[in-house]
């Protein structure tokens, strides 16, 4: 499973089902530190996972008046850790 793949289905279950699938989480949260060396390395970050970061970021930060306590706070905390790991690259 891609990377693009692995964050659709973490966002299809966040927003349809209002559940936070921790496994798919971290399984974007492996891939993007898997990838900050590279990335500050090289001085870039490929388009396509620009895209799907922006995106990803905007969907956690927009959160919903549906979740449960726990799944909001949980999708508070995801939105600020891969904020970091962004923060990471400069």
């Amino acid at each position: 499973m891609n990377f693009s793949e692995t964050v659709e289905n973490f966002l299809i279950k966040l927003r349809m089902d209002n559940k936070f699938s921790t496994d798919d989480y971290q399984k974007v949260k492996s891939f993007l530190l898997s990838k900050v060396y590279e990335w500050k390395k090289s001085g870039s970050v490929p388009i396509e996972y620009v895209v799907e970061i922006v995106f990803l970021i905007d969907q956690l930060a927009g959160g919903s008046r549906f979740f449960d306590d726990e799944t909001a706070l949980k999708v508070e905390d995801a939105c600020l850790e891969i904020e970091d790991i962004i923060n990471n690259l400069i």
